[in-house]
């Protein structure tokens, strides 16, 4: 689903000064509750007659306790709390802050309650020097700027790990404050809290080989102690690599549309091989989505015939059609896509209070496809998303791929993301307005994710071994 294209699109235009002041929080959960109410496209089947009397006492719940908040920072971690009871990761609240022009003082104060865990670096490394430490377990730094965490044990029903600063800026971040937090998942998989400069929270993906924290779409951190310094990698996203003569092996992180052009290109420069190549695996472990425009490029060494799916529908509220009209009007994109913007506004504007567009089947014929490679492998795992989980929905009902792995995310029956400020100016809310038709089908992903054709549950598999293995005896 194009949401990050949207998504990046419609950040763009939300770009008005907005003085800094002190979100009454139970206000804000009032209108975060009308809005999504109103405007959700998933909102209706995240919210039914059988579980409607458990999401009225899961909204009391968390109505106490915001009444309660003073900080910011805590009525935002409220909010998205409670905002996780309809299991979409496309429901997103993002701390907007008062700008880049504060003073530092009031910068300091306003993460002042920011959970803190006193650790010096001398501190860090004696601990790290006992016996029994797991080898996750280090001081380390990002791949740019001064940053430095010591990420230790520290097991709590949410995380088994947390991120202390021991060194940053000293303004948005203080020594001493938590950065992010780690839970483990099945197969050395991770999941993260991980809190951007303005602390505001994203969820990652995140994988460990080699001294090497992979954030989904938020980069790496590498292990500086114990043990020899990693060096950080060069800043290249995708990667095609021979394996043998048969193989080749190309990584896909991310569908992020900003970089679509590298992976554009690394394909045309690569097309002899690709073209003459029987075996191809594509890892898209911890691919948490973009843009469907990204995968385009690989559709002619992937699909094997017609792709079949479902349309969107889009549901018509004032804030929905809001979203169109800017999109219809902003010049970034061609004329072309300006006109389609202004067809739907004016279908959204004489249906409103419904979802517009034909509920039906689709298929799409993709142009000149290539006979090589013969066999493809695609890795998935629970941190393939939204248009990471397009592509393998479509890739899979190609006769030529095989999905290694386990279950996607199951973030991917609504989409088409709008912002929308809240009254006090520091936060944002990102919600869906369109909704796959597949869920009237019976067939929805969210919650499920796509299972994979072949299952790896050993952790201590080699995956890429594993996949190269299996299409030599296919």
């Amino acid at each position: 689903m194009r949401t990050t294209l949207f998504l990046a699109l419609t950040l763009q235009l939300l770009t008005t000064p907005v003085a800094a002041q002190s979100c009454n929080c139970s206000e804000q959960f009032d209108w975060l509750q009308q809005k999504l109410a109103l405007n959700y496209s998933g909102y209706r089947d995240k919210v039914t007659a059988e579980n409607k009397s458990a999401f009225e006492r899961h909204t009391a719940k968390f109505r106490e306790k915001i009444a309660a908040s003073t900080a910011d920072t805590t009525c935002l971690r409220l909010l998205t709390d409670w905002s996780r009871w309809f299991r979409d990761g496309h429901v997103q609240l993002n701390y907007k802050g008062g700008g880049t022009q504060e003073a530092p003082e009031v910068i300091r104060a306003r993460y002042a309650g920011w959970e803190h865990i006193d650790m010096t670096e001398a501190a860090a490394r004696a601990y790290l020097d006992l016996p029994g430490r797991d080898p996750m377990e280090g001081i380390y730094k990002p791949g740019e700027g001064n940053y430095r965490v010591a990420l230790i044990r520290k097991a709590s029903p949410e995380r088994d790990f947390a991120a202390i600063i021991l060194n940053a800026d000293s303004v948005w971040w203080m020594p001493g404050q938590v950065k992010f937090d780690l839970k483990q998942g099945t197969a050395g998989q991770y999941t993260a809290r991980y809190y951007m400069r303005d602390h505001s929270e994203r969820n990652p993906a995140v994988t460990f080989e080699a001294g090497k924290l992979s954030f989904t779409d938020l980069g790496a951190w590498y292990r500086q102690y114990p043990g020899k310094p990693v060096a950080p990698e060069k800043p290249h996203i995708f990667t095609i690599t021979r394996l043998d003569t048969a193989t080749l092996l190309l990584r896909v992180p991310t569908m992020n549309e900003g970089v679509r052009q590298e992976l554009d290109s690394l394909i045309k420069a690569n097309r002899a091989q690709l073209e003459r190549t029987t075996n191809l695996i594509i890892d898209c472990r911890g691919n948490g989505g973009g843009s469907d425009i990204t995968f385009y490029p690989l559709q002619p060494y992937v699909y094997s015939g017609p792709v079949k799916g479902f349309n969107m529908q889009t549901y018509a509220t004032d804030d929905n059609i809001e979203k169109y009209r800017l999109l219809r009007t902003n010049k970034n994109f061609s004329k072309k896509y300006r006109i389609y913007f202004g067809h739907i506004e004016r279908k959204l504007r004489r249906n409103k209070g419904k979802f517009v567009g034909k509920c039906t089947e689709a298929t799409e014929r993709i142009k000149k496809l290539k006979p090589y490679p013969k066999k493809v492998a695609i890795l998935i795992d629970g941190g393939c998303a939204s248009s990471c989980e397009q592509f393998v929905y479509n890739a899979r009902q190609s006769n030529r791929v095989t999905l290694i792995g386990q279950h996607t995310a199951g973030i991917f029956d609504y989409g088409n993301l709008h912002a929308l400020e809240f009254p006090c100016g520091q936060f944002t809310l990102w919600y869906p307005t369109s909704r796959s038709c597949r869920v009237d089908a019976g067939q929805g992903i969210d919650g499920k994710g796509i299972p994979p054709g072949v299952q790896i549950e050993d952790e201590k598999t080699d995956w890429v071994a594993f996949a190269r293995d299996y299409l030599e005896r296919k």
